[in-house]
């Protein structure tokens, strides 16, 4: 699952409360939940139980809405007494047997963590015997068990997908304008990894044809070697974050060579990546689709700091303003020559992403100053029902001069709309002029923050994904409708359900129904 960033100030230190003995007693020893602390996750490391006890308290401490839980009948102590036996259990059959299963370990998990419904919790454990880490994501489970024909409209085979307007580009008349950009992070990678790796490989092919080599040719060669040893090493590791770190470390090791298309990649577009499309329909209703919320750092830049870029960097942030320039400007000047249809904003497969990203959609459309589109909440405190006050989320506006749009507004989802999407998606229905087309989101609205500033409001990364034997996901801040409805594990419901008809779409050559459907509103009314 994709996150919503935050900026909350200097971090704090926080301390959790680690009170597991065999039968859960408290205690007034301190551990921190966070990957600093090399104590907390020591025991684990080769206990099933221990790993058990982490989860168990990393939750209790960190976990938003255990109040919500609470009222759909979830007893977590229950939870501890039912399970802490049974995780045991798998450290005595590893001790008999020698063997536990990834897929045992990952039941037992699921079993677990099966009754909550924060749409973006997600949990690795590893599997100290077979060494992989198992994943679970309750939603996920939840949503593909209860809403199967939706999960499977928003997927095509395994990945989720993606809008295509090549119908409408191939129909005559439809389109008055089309502009798109493939700004992801994964380009950027594959761009520089190529760069080295075509190196190394000419290299290594030229002295392979030559029976005597000279000196330079023979360190070059073993230069080349080094740096093949070296990609597949950064080939393998897990995240983006480790691999632009691994790439990052090569590109300065060998800036000496000065290989074409070789530089450190812009630690401000590391988390950034984005798939980008605009298009002006017929009758003049302007199209925004984006893949994810991670519009603002190519934007702001672009903008306030393109010298200070790499080319390559620069090159996508000029793309990505391009598009959403496009998008934006044909929205002001139609509105201003009252020409203007509608505005279409389709989050259909958007993974979510940053809050800031919504000045520059929903809140591009929206007067200046703010828009209090939910409530929100933080945890406060270890305490299991520590929480802050209810106060409202206001989600920022575009600040430069631009018009407030009058005229139809739509946002489109579907089941695979997540965190900042279903915000987006919420915002829209406190907006007179706007409506949620589609069919029912994710049901993740919950914010999380950076592992970097964890524990500001003792809540956030459990741990380090991939690294520590425990990794948790975990929100720390509760968002509830302006009428106090929290959407946890539910979604929103769109104003005009609609499903994709995915034989007509036929894999993006065919007419979108849902998209029509959302054309048809701006264009009647109804």
């Amino acid at each position: 699952m994709a996150m919503r960033n935050y900026i909350k100030g200097a971090a704090v230190a926080a301390m959790m409360v680690l009170s597991l003995a065999s039968c859960r007693k408290e205690s007034d020893t301190v551990h921190n939940f966070s990957y600093m602390d090399v104590v907390t996750w020591q025991k684990a490391k080769d206990s099933y139980g221990e790993k058990f006890k982490i989860l168990w308290e990393g939750l209790n401490s960190n976990y938003g809405i255990w109040d919500y839980e609470k009222e759909l009948g979830l007893d977590w102590d229950a939870v501890y007494d039912k399970y802490y036996p049974k995780f045991t259990e798998l450290d005595t059959l590893l001790s008999k047997t020698g063997e536990v299963t990834d897929d045992k370990l990952r039941a037992l998990v699921q079993e677990v963590v099966a009754p909550l419904h924060d749409g973006h919790l997600f949990i690795m454990v590893q599997n100290h015997m077979t060494g992989n880490f198992i994943d679970v994501s309750p939603n996920k489970d939840r949503n593909k068990k209860e809403r199967e024909k939706d999960y499977n409209e928003a997927q095509v085979g395994e990945q989720v997908l993606k809008p295509s307007l090549t119908y409408y580009y191939n129909t005559p008349g439809k389109l008055k304008d089309f502009k798109t950009v493939d700004a992801t992070t994964s380009t950027q990678l594959l761009s520089v990894l190529d760069s080295l790796s075509g190196w190394s490989k000419r290299m290594l092919d030229s002295t392979s044809r030559k029976t005597l080599v000279t000196q330079e040719e023979l360190m070059s060669e073993l230069i080349a070697k080094t740096m093949e040893n070296e990609l597949d090493q950064v080939r393998a590791l897990k995240s983006n974050e480790q691999i632009i770190n691994g790439i990052n470390t090569l590109a300065l090791k060998y800036a000496y060579l000065d290989i074409p298309g070789v530089h450190v990649l812009d630690e401000k577009l590391i988390k950034s990546g984005i798939d980008m499309t605009y298009a002006l329909f017929e009758g003049n209703i302007a199209y925004l689709r984006f893949d994810s919320f991670s519009i603002t750092p190519y934007l702001s830049t672009f903008v306030t700091e393109k010298s200070t870029l790499q080319p390559y960097a620069q090159q996508l942030s000029a793309q990505v303003a391009d598009v959403w320039n496009a998008w934006f400007g044909a929205i002001q000047e139609l509105h201003k020559t009252k020409q203007l249809g509608g505005v279409i904003i389709d989050v259909r497969g958007n993974g979510g992403g940053m809050d800031s990203d919504y000045a520059y959609v929903l809140g591009a459309l929206l007067p200046s100053g703010g828009h209090h589109a939910m409530d929100t909440r933080m945890k406060r405190g270890i305490g299991r029902y520590d929480y802050s006050p209810i106060i409202p989320q206001v989600m920022p506006t575009f600040v430069g001069a631009h018009v407030t749009v009058t005229e139809p507004i739509v946002v489109l989802t579907n089941l695979h709309s997540v965190s900042m999407a279903e915000l987006t998606a919420v915002g829209a229905k406190v907006v007179d002029n706007a409506k949620v087309v589609g069919t029912r989101t994710w049901g993740g609205l919950c914010g999380l923050m950076d592992n970097d500033t964890y524990s500001i409001n003792y809540a956030g990364h459990i741990g380090v994904e991939g690294e520590t034997p425990v990794y948790v996901y975990c929100p720390c801040e509760a968002s509830f409708t302006k009428d106090g409805k929290l959407l946890e594990g539910v979604g929103v419901t769109p104003d005009i359900e609609v499903h994709l008809d995915k034989a007509a779409w036929n894999n993006g050559l065919g007419p979108d129904s849902q998209l029509d459907r959302a054309i048809q509103y701006i264009t009647t009314g109804k």
